[in-house]
């Protein structure tokens, strides 16, 4: 099983793209120099069609020339000043926004960045400075109107005035909510962004979950299953090292025949579990798909009881409502089959030679209970500290039972209560 680390991911840092959309990865330095440059091209473009088409229709017949020479140069001069202003709106788009459009009030060059500027506030969907910065473009659009671009008065300068305003205050309500659709579409965008990273990252957590579960899973059979074939080995190849001289030639060939046939289950159990692990894909005509054998249950108790048996310990079993055995789940009779398995493994390993007492019921209230007694009187939970009970006990919390293990009275025990439904 290739067994491949999921790395916490790290947040990607909100970042503004100078037009008010936050949460999108920060872009490469090109990509921003290029949306910078042809925004601002489009802002000088725009200035230099209004400049051209404003000025040579304005009325100067009342204008000395030194005022006709100020008015183009200072257009000239505060369109500029808006120009170079108006890329800086990234770091301080209010005021800058501010600045700009004032200046555009009173420049016809300086109108494209003014339009640039008040749609980039907009997308920040700031009620506030939205209407701010709608305020100061209207006042200083009204007074350059008033006192730049009319000559004199000739009675209507109320009416146009009025005129102006209501232009200046459609056009920039245009603006605004030009800006404000531009901002929705990037923060729905950023959500989606952000949603999808979520996703990913839940989806490589449930991944990883999945197979830390399924290598818990097969951690708990190789223990329960080689943990039993070895200590069946162990017993006999005891024996036959200390009762060697002592055992007839018809024996030690009887418990040498055993310790073969009980490595050799062991060697046929790891070949099953770790065929389950082998991926077809991995290359190698060598390679095999291995199904996964048929695990056993309640209904090959008495097979599991007769083999420890055999093995020489000393075992009293007891089922309660044997024929409602069949009914139990596949699931539920696999997990009592490997408490029972482990009970009796660990009995002759701690308590070797002790007698040992199985006991089995099927509940009316569709409850397996198992327990398992040891009655040596040195066993205590200190010698106990492998994986056996720790694999039990979460055998025991998947069906949501209840596990308890440890002294009781003269000896150890292990009980296990496991729920299931007909």
């Amino acid at each position: 099983m290739s067994t491949a680390t999921v790395r916490p991911e790290t947040a990607t840092p909100a970042t503004d793209d100078g037009d008010g959309a936050v949460g999108d990865p920060r872009p490469s330095r090109a990509r921003r120099l290029w949306a910078g440059s042809w925004r601002l091209g489009v802002a000088l473009m725009t200035g230099l069609v209004a400049f051209a088409v404003v000025w040579p229709s304005t009325d100067m017949s009342g204008w000395s020339d030194a005022r006709v020479g100020a008015s183009i140069v200072g257009d000239v001069l505060a369109g500029s000043a808006a120009l170079v202003l108006v890329p800086f709106r990234h770091r301080a788009p209010f005021a800058v926004t501010l600045v700009v459009v004032g200046l555009g009030s009173f420049s016809t060059l300086a109108v494209g960045a003014a339009a640039l500027a008040v749609v980039s506030l907009a997308t920040r969907r700031r009620p506030g400075e939205i209407v701010a910065a709608g305020a100061v473009f209207v006042a200083a659009t009204v007074v350059a109107e008033l006192v730049v671009f009319r000559s004199t008065d000739d009675g209507t300068s109320v009416g146009w005035t009025a005129v102006v305003l209501g232009a200046i205050v459609l056009a920039y309500a245009l603006l605004a909510l030009v800006g404000v659709v531009i901002g929705s579409r990037r923060a729905l965008v950023s959500s989606l962004r952000e949603r999808a990273r979520l996703v990913e990252r839940d989806q490589a957590l449930r991944e990883e979950r999945a197979r830390d579960g399924e290598r818990a899973h097969l951690a708990r059979e190789m223990h329960d299953v080689l943990g039993h074939r070895l200590s069946l080995v162990a017993l006999h190849a005891g024996a036959l090292e200390y009762r060697g001289r002592d055992l007839d030639p018809d024996e030690t060939v009887a418990a040498a025949a055993v310790v073969r046939a009980e490595a050799h289950s062991a060697l046929s159990d790891l070949r099953d579990v770790l065929g389950v692990l082998r991926d077809p894909e991995a290359g190698g005509a060598s390679e095999v798909t291995v199904t996964a054998p048929p695990q056993p249950t309640l209904l090959e108790l008495d097979a599991l009881v007769d083999e420890a048996r055999e093995a020489g310990s000393s075992v009293t079993s007891s089922i309660d409502d044997a024929e409602r055995l069949a009914e139990v789940p596949t699931t539920v009779g696999r997990h009592a089959y490997r408490i029972v398995q482990e009970a009796l493994t660990n009995a002759r390993r701690h308590a070797p030679g002790q007698p040992i007492r199985v006991s089995v019921a099927v509940a009316t209230t569709d409850v397996v209970r198992i327990r398992v007694t040891n009655p040596a009187p040195d066993v205590t939970t200190e010698n106990r500290t492998g994986h056996g009970l720790a694999g039990l006990a979460e055998r025991v919390r998947l069906v949501d039972g209840h596990f308890r293990a440890g002294p009781d009275g003269d000896g150890f025990v292990v009980e296990a209560d496991l729920p299931w439904t007909r």
